[in-house]
């Protein structure tokens, strides 16, 4: 009996651990591929499973600051990120800038669409037709559509553009409507359609025409674990970056 009374309490402890060091990350959808990767790389260094939860960055901000389970958070917009900080979520001074991204103008290929140059030359009515619609991630509060209404409104293209948006709630469902072809044409990060046969990019949007494409990482006040600890720096290891790489991001020098 004792026995059993034993392996019952070791099981106990052993689950308590691992529940402990468990890792929940919470990041934007765009790193998908990446992270899944680099979690499986790092359960078996470490023998730890993270735990992933990818969903737009604001809605994941919102949810942080409601007191949602996060141990880390990796941002695709700085505002939001300032959002959590600002709401005291952030444990101090772990606030890194992690790996940077392009905007790109893309089409479906079942869609005959010329590639052209993002400039206040191109008229909306040349591109497609006024029936279409462009997917985009909401304007208002998914770093895709942010980025991509900072461009348009640079380029003098805000309000002859918008009336075609096919809003979404996060990059990968606007990603989604241009990938089955629902909409002829979309604004998408680059690093989503490398690995996406039946898209081409149209035209890459420069990069002074809206705020720079930086995620950052953070740890989350109060929700610290040695395997937090670990999993963080191993986000900035030379292994972690060959695989941002790999999927199109660059990496970033900041420490």
């Amino acid at each position: 009996m004792k026995s059993k009374i034993l392996f019952f309490l070791s099981c106990f402890y052993f689950t308590s651990v691992q529940a402990e060091d468990r890792i929940h990350i919470f990041a934007a959808t765009s790193l998908t591929a990446p992270l899944e990767e680099l979690s499986a790389k790092f359960r078996d260094k470490h023998q730890h499973s993270p735990s992933l939860t990818f969903a737009s960055s604001s809605v994941l901000a919102r949810q942080i600051t409601q007191g949602a389970p996060a141990h880390l958070y990796i941002a695709a917009n700085q505002r939001w990120m300032d959002y959590v900080e600002q709401q005291g979520s952030l444990r101090p001074n772990t606030r890194r800038a992690l790996i940077s991204n392009r905007l790109v103008i893309v089409g479906n290929k079942d869609h005959i669409i010329a590639p052209f140059k993002f400039s206040e030359a191109i008229k909306i009515d040349q591109v497609i037709n006024q029936r279409s619609r462009i997917a985009i991630g909401d304007t208002n509060h998914v770093p895709v559509g942010i980025y991509a209404k900072e461009a348009l409104q640079s380029a003098n293209l805000w309000h002859e553009w918008k009336s075609y948006f096919a809003p979404t709630n996060s990059a990968r469902s606007a990603l989604a409507l241009t990938e089955r072809g629902e909409t002829p044409m979309g604004i998408h990060y680059k690093t989503d359609i490398l690995d996406k046969p039946q898209l081409n990019i149209l035209s890459e949007v420069p990069e002074s025409m809206h705020s720079p494409i930086i995620y950052e990482v953070a740890k989350i006040e109060g929700k610290e674990n040695a395997s937090t600890s670990l999993f963080y720096e191993f986000l900035f290891s030379e292994e972690a970056s060959n695989v941002f790489k790999r999927y199109g991001f660059k990496t970033l020098q900041e420490k």
